[in-house]
């Protein structure tokens, strides 16, 4: 069974962080029998859906010693329900602080305690943290803005993505409007992937899903 969820994006504004907190919570609302976590595995310091008392930066002894977090530090993840969330580890963090490896193995043992684990692993590949998320993924999706800019940088960055062995299962088009110049067929078309594999999410949707 796939636990571990990540999405990664092309660029700084695609809005990555938003929709892997929408997607954990609408996951923790449909599905109440499942455990579900939410790491913010960047350096965004996002605090996602609810202030929890976990960041990466404040549970980084657990990352570094590749542990699970013991009960007591578990507890502060508690955001409501069945959902927890873990913060990003904040721009004050020294850049290098997380290895890739690091991250990796702290992902799968919270894999281990949990149903589902949602990942935000904002847009810098070359950091320990958002890496260490792709890593440890069952799947991996794409989260693209609505510019030309976004997917020039994928593009650019693509090569490497497949050096590090990534496998990228989906691309997600957040919250683009109906009369896009990307539809999905075009986007489909441009990066040579199965359209099945292609996700619209249409601006309008912007309403009906971003309430608190």
């Amino acid at each position: 069974m796939k636990k571990v969820f990540t999405f990664h994006g092309s660029d700084s504004s695609c809005g990555c962080a938003w929709l892997s907190r929408r997607t954990a919570e609408m996951v923790a609302e449909k599905r109440k029998d499942l455990r579900v976590l939410l790491v913010h595995a960047s350096h965004s310091g996002s605090a996602g859906t609810c202030l929890s008392g976990a960041s990466m930066e404040s549970i980084r002894p657990y990352v570094c010693a590749r542990k699970a977090l013991p009960q007591g530090a578990a507890e502060r993840t508690a955001c409501r329900g069945d959902l927890s969330v873990i913060s990003g580890a904040g721009p004050s963090a020294v850049f290098g602080a997380f290895c890739p490896d690091m991250s990796e193995s702290f992902i799968k043992r919270m894999a281990a305690e949990y149903d589902i684990v949602i990942c935000d692993s904002g847009s810098e590949i070359g950091q320990g943290l958002p890496l260490g998320a792709m890593f440890a993924s069952d799947s991996i999706y794409v989260v693209f803005s609505h510019s030309e800019e976004s997917f020039r940088r994928f593009e650019w960055l693509r090569p490497l993505y497949e050096k590090l062995g990534l496998k990228l299962n989906g691309y997600v088009l957040d919250r683009f409007p109906a009369d896009s110049p990307y539809p999905p067929e075009y986007v489909s078309e441009r990066l040579g992937v199965d359209i099945g594999r292609v996700f619209f999410i249409p601006f309008a949707a912007l309403k009906k899903i971003s309430k608190p």
